[in-house]
Parts: structure tokens; C-alpha cells; sequence
């Protein structure tokens, strides 16, 4: 799969950056004017690595980010994606890595053409068009790695499918930062009021949006935030930010397999000895001001210090500074303090195969080691019996889902035990946590995801068809992950290439990434040719829409209530973990 991901970056990267026969289109922001490119098989314009805030290094360094403070004449060009901001890997550094990372990248539908606020565009239109909901997708990578500029979150094909629906949207995504370099903390950091990075760089994509997405036909009042894995974090801790402050950014939310509830928050207690260490390995222990030596280090010196594989735990991550983030997650849940605004958000059948150790937990002493000490949970060693009994050694009841007596014993005997307990820690209990509160102020729409995906394909082009000879070798995802972590993302950005050359799939993926697009339309994934998908609360035990192929038996609705007894007991002891 990742061989593929790579042929088809530098298959996109070839055709946005071959020259163009006549002027790309042009519009003007508040700043400047920018060039970009048409896209004429997809009757698509895009504008990539438009900048949304100043450059992140030298002074700007564990800095909140800076609004753009200069302005031009001429046009400037907008065609290649931005680099990617740093991180330890290299494929995310296709299109570069720098600082001067905070870039969004736009991609409309032509006959939006190139209207500015009151219609007159460049292209000397007189009638202004209808503007276009904005649905913003914020990329995972489990807050250490990623880029938008990776292939899987090409928004081409997603735009094409709302245009096919007669229900057109601009869809974008940004780069923020991550790892270290957004989630620094210590008490320099906090004395500092730079806490949180990430999450402010989203924050100010969004007010960009706000001041500049009408230029490019879009709607700035109804914005839909949209990710997955730590991009679903990220939306989970932007409905709750100062407390449920929207500010008008956004209004409406999709979370795919992820809680704000599902990253950690660890404190200055556990992050002073790292930033202490980044100190001392750059030089700047004699300084008075340790946070203003680090912004003088050169890039390539302090680059290796901000590995967050070389950091022992779970990397940074966003913490509780009474500020951005106010109070723990669970806490501000309970008090209704987050946006009440329309929500879809969902979990994969098999979450907990992208977590669960492999090849280790072979008994139950291995298990209980595990979750005592392993695990980050805290949970207190009566807590820890408690869960092994509501998670039996029963493979039928393990995790992948309906694998029966397979126990995958290669992956450890236990493998399907332990990927029960921690898919349900991170993913499913929190789900269910935030659905029911979410239900009670706004219309919520929960799924769960089914249907096994594409691992890759041996011989194909960009758009998924076999290339050369016609004959392609087609793989699943391995057995032993099931349904997992990632699985669902192909099928909502509605592209070939990844969603599978079958039928029964690319049914599917029709099918969501239609619901998608409804609801950033209206705060609703339903209409006309749809599943009816009824809002989580018409059941007193909420309901889930089962995303499935035709082939498994269609898409249906089921209760929410698989594992009931053991994801009730973690939401009761999530505040154990700092959440």
C-alpha cells in the first residue's frame, strides 16, 4: 500500500506542476492575488500551499501563529502543495518540510469561478453564484506525523462526487503543526501563554476561511471541520476549545475514529524533563531565557531533538492549559461545554488492531502486565481484574469482529483479547461517551464501518484501473486487522484508486461519501437514494448505522449497545487516564 501511496504523489505531483497552456485562475485574497490551476478532467479548480499565517521558525518558533502581515502586486503562484510542517518522516517531506509550514489548499468546482465577495470575479463574471459549503478536512497521524499533501486526502475526487449530486462543495485541508513543534510544553511554554500550537493553527485556518473562502466561492457561514484518527482529535478538542467557543469558525462537525477524549494529556510533570533535555542538547542551558535560545537554534540543529520517536511515551500531544483547552475533555463533556452543533462521527469495527501489542499477549499475566504497566491507563489493579472479566479469553468475542475460534495466534494468543480492550478504551467508549452528550443539544449521527479495505493493488494507474496488461493483483487488509484504524477514508473521499476496483465497494463508497456531503450541506447525511440514517438519540440506547457492502447485507441500524458492560465500565474510569 505504501508503495502505491507513493506512485500515485508523484503522479499527482507531475500533473499539478506541468506547464499549463493558458492562465491558471485567479483570485484575490485579502493579501494578494493567487494563480492556480484548473484541473479540466475534473472541472475542478485548485489552489495548493496557500499560506494561512507567517512562518513558524526563527522568532516564531513555539509561538502562537502570526497573522500574514504583508501584502503585494502581481499574482503569486498557488500550484504545488505546501511543504509538510516537520516530522521525523520522509515521505511526508515529498512536496518539502520546513517551518514555513501553515498552508491550506482549495479545491472548487469550476463554475464556481473566480468570484470575490460581490461576484465580480477575475474572469469578469457579473452575477454572483451561490457560495458553496466549505467542508475542512484536518489530517491524522496521530499528532506526530502527516501531511495534507498525501494522496489519500486528495479532495478531487470527493468535489467531483458533490458536483455529480447536484450538491457542490469547496473542500480544503491545511497543514499545522505537530509532535513538538505544536505541542511543546513545560513551564516556560505555559508562563509564555504558547501552549497548544496545533490546536491555535487550526483555529487560525479557520479565521482565514473566515476572511478569505468567499474569493473562491465558498461559504464562510456554513464551514463543516471534518478528520480522522488525530484529525478526529483535533475536532473533538475544537468543539470543546475555551470552553465551547466557536466564534463563528464552524458549524458543523465530523469525527472519524477519534475522541478529544482519546489523546493523552500529560502535564508539565511528564513534558519538563523532555523540554529540559532539548535544552541541553542545543546549548542553551546558560541561557535566562531558555524558550528565547531555542528560536535562535538553527533548524537542522534542533530538528533531530524534536523526534518524537526518539521521545519515550506517547509523543506530545495537546494538554489541559486553562486556556485553549480548559479542563479535562470528560469534565467539559459532562458541563455541556463544547459547540452544540450537528455532528457525524463514528468507529471502525476493529479499532483496536491498529493498538493492541503484537506477538506479546499470550496469557493472562501478560494481559494484566500489559494493562498495569504498559498502557499509560493508571488504572488501579482491582480496576484491571474488573476489565478482564468483562473481556473474557474468548476469541468469539475478540477483536477482529465475527472471526470466530481464529485466534491469530502468531500475533500472540491473546492478540484478540487485548485488541478488544484497547480499541474500546480509545476509540469505542469514548464514541459513546461524547455521542450521547453530543445527542442532547444537537442532531447527532453515529456509524460504525464494516467493511474490510483495500491493502493495495499490484500493478495500477492514479484512477485504480490495471495499467499495462490489464492484470492487477487486488489485496484486502490483512485478517488479523480486520476492519481497522483507517479503514473507512478511501471509501469518503470516494477515490478508485483506493476504494477498490469492485463494485460492491465502490457502491458503498458512493453511498458515504454522498452522506458526507449532505450533511455539509445541511447538518444531515440524508436524502433522496440514501439508507435513512436516524439520528443517534430516537433510541433511548442510541443508534449506529452500520456501513457494510451489499455483498456483507447492506447497510442497517443497530443499537448501541456491542460490549456495553466493558465500554460502560472504561467511560467510568477515563478520568484515570487524564482525559
Amino acid at each position: 500500500m505504501a508503495r502505491q501511496l507513493l506512485i500515485s504523489t508523484l503522479l499527482l505531483a507531475a500533473s499539478l506542476t506541468a506547464p499549463a497552456a493558458a492562465t491558471g485562475p485567479v483570485v484575490r485574497v485579502l493579501n494578494g492575488s493567487y494563480e492556480g490551476l484548473h484541473l479540466p478532467s475534473f472541472q475542478q479548480d485548485v489552489f495548493l500551499g496557500v499560506p494561512y499565517a507567517q512562518d513558524t521558525g526563527g522568532a516564531n518558533r513555539f509561538r502562537i501563529p502570526q497573522s500574514l502581515d504583508e501584502t503585494w502586486q502581481g499574482v503569486r503562484e498557488a500550484k504545488i502543495y505546501g511543504p509538510a510542517c516537520p516530522d521525523q518522516v520522509a515521505a511526508d517531506g515529498y512536496f518539502g518540510m520546513s517551518e514555513d509550514c501553515l498552508s491550506i489548499n482549495i479545491v472548487r468546482p469550476s463554475e464556481s469561478s473566480s468570484l470575490s465577495e460581490d461576484g465580480e470575479g477575475t474572469e469578469g463574471a457579473k452575477t454572483a453564484r451561490p457560495k458553496l459549503p466549505v467542508l475542512l478536512w484536518i489530517h491524522g497521524g496521530s499528532y506526530q506525523v502527516g501531511t495534507s499533501g498525501l494522496p489519500n486526502y486528495n479532495l478531487t475526487f470527493i468535489v467531483q462526487r458533490s458536483v455529480d449530486l447536484g450538491l457542490p462543495v469547496l473542500a480544503a485541508s491545511i497543514n499545522y503543526r505537530k509532535g513538538g513543534w505544536g505541542n511543546m510544553y513545560s513551564r516556560e511554554i505555559q508562563g509564555s501563554g504558547n501552549t497548544n500550537l496545533s490546536l491555535r493553527d487550526m483555529r487560525k485556518a479557520l479565521a482565514w476561511i473566515q476572511e478569505n473562502i468567499g474569493a473562491f466561492g465558498g461559504d464562510a457561514s456554513s464551514v463543516t471541520i471534518w478528520g480522522e484518527s488525530a484529525g478526529s482529535f483535533a475536532v473533538g478538542q475544537l468543539l470543546m476549545s475555551y470552553g465551547g467557543r466557536t466564534d463563528g469558525l464552524f458549524h458543523r462537525s465530523i469525527q472519524e475514529s477519534g475522541s478529544a477524549a482519546t489523546a493523552w494529556y500529560n502535564g508539565s510533570d511528564w513534558y519538563q524533563p523532555i523540554y529540559d533535555k532539548i535544552v541541553e542538547q542545543v546549548n542553551c542551558t546558560q541561557a535566562i531565557d531558555t524558550l528565547k535560545c531555542l528560536r535562535s537554534v538553527d533548524y537542522e540543529v534542533i530538528f533531530p531533538f524534536l523526534n518524537s520517536s526518539t521521545v519515550a511515551g506517547p509523543g506530545w500531544y495537546p494538554t489541559v492549559d486553562g486556556d485553549v483547552i480548559p479542563a479535562y475533555p470528560t469534565q467539559l463533556l459532562r458541563e455541556g461545554r463544547f459547540a452544540h452543533i450537528p455532528h457525524l462521527y463514528g468507529t471502525n469495527s476493529d479499532e483496536g488492531t491498529d493498538n493492541a501489542p503484537v506477538g506479546v499477549i499470550n496469557t493472562d499475566t501478560d494481559l494484566r502486565s500489559y494493562l498495569l504497566r504498559d498502557t499509560g491507563f493508571g488504572f488501579p489493579a482491582s480496576t484491571v481484574s474488573r476489565i478482564m472479566e468483562l473481556y473474557p479469553d474468548d476469541p468469539s468475542q475478540g477483536i477482529p469482529l465475527n472471526t470466530g475460534a481464529e485466534r491469530f495466534a502468531d500475533k500472540g494468543y491473546q492478540y484478540k483479547r487485548v485488541a478488544a480492550i484497547v480499541g474500546d478504551v480509545f476509540y469505542h467508549a469514548p464514541r459513546l461517551d461524547d455521542a450521547r452528550h453530543y445527542a442532547k443539544g444537537a442532531p447527532t449521527f453515529v456509524y460504525r464501518f464494516n467493511t474490510r479495505p483495500l491493502d493495495g493493488y499490484s500493478n495500477t494507474d492514479y484512477n485504480g484501473t490495471a495499467a499495462g496488461s490489464g492484470n492487477a493483483t487486488v489485496m484486502l487488509a490483512p485478517a488479523y486487522k480486520g476492519v481497522a484504524h483507517f479503514s473507512e477514508v478511501a471509501f469518503v473521499f470516494a477515490n478508485p484508486g483506493t476504494v477498490g476496483p469492485w463494485p460492491g465497494y465502490r457502491a458503498l463508497s458512493a453511498q458515504m461519501s454522498a452522506q458526507w456531503i449532505r450533511f455539509a450541506h445541511t447538518g444531515d447525511p440524508n436524502g433522496e437514494g440514501l439508507p435513512r440514517w436516524p439520528r443517534y438519540d430516537e433510541s433511548k440506547k442510541g443508534f449506529n448505522m452500520v456501513l457494510q457492502t451489499e455483498a456483507q447485507g447492506g447497510p442497517y441500524i443497530e443499537e448501541d449497545t456491542y460490549r456495553i458492560e466493558g465500554r460502560e465500565y472504561l467511560i467510568k474510569w477515563a478520568r484515570r487516564r487524564h482525559v
